[in-house]
């Protein structure tokens, strides 16, 4: 088996800059860190076919666009139709993020919603899913940190 190559310090710098803002150009990142837009440009294209950037994103303000509710939603299920049913849930807009897990529930969602009555319906109708047996939901207060970001070391 191939040992991968551990990211080097240039590499990580342009990680943390990417990182804060995506949309960062390859001038900001050369003034910022002293280095050729040619270097940039090439260790920007081996992070991406390499899959350590898999992508950019937006991240947007639920709460300016109406979704003041977020939800913990734990799901008991039958092992046997785990990805079939998660799979499934992953269609519903409302679903932000799914986590297969151990112990006492197969599943963990966070999800949004705009009004209460949504949060009713929407764990109504999982409740009622084929081969889904229990929900425990949650109501988040408060986010503290709600990030995909690595910290490097």
């Amino acid at each position: 088996m191939k040992k991968e190559k551990i990211l080097d310090e240039i590499d990580r710098n342009i990680l943390r800059i990417l990182q804060e803002d995506a949309r960062t150009s390859y001038r900001e990142i050369q003034d910022k860190l002293g280095i050729s837009i040619g270097t940039i440009h090439n260790r920007i294209s081996k992070l991406k076919k390499n899959g350590v950037i898999e992508g950019y994103t937006l991240r947007l303000s639920n709460e300016k666009l109406g979704y003041r509710l977020s939800f913990l939603i734990r799901i008991d299920c039958d092992g046997k139709f785990t990805e079939e049913i998660l799979t499934e849930i992953a269609r519903i807009p409302e679903v932000c993020s799914i986590f297969h897990t151990t112990g006492d529930q197969s599943a963990a969602l966070i999800c949004r919603f705009k009004e209460s009555e949504d949060v009713h319906n929407f764990i109504r109708k999982l409740n009622q899913r084929k081969y889904i047996s229990r929900t425990n939901s949650n109501m988040i207060l408060k986010e503290y940190k709600n990030s995909s970001y690595v910290e490097f070391q």
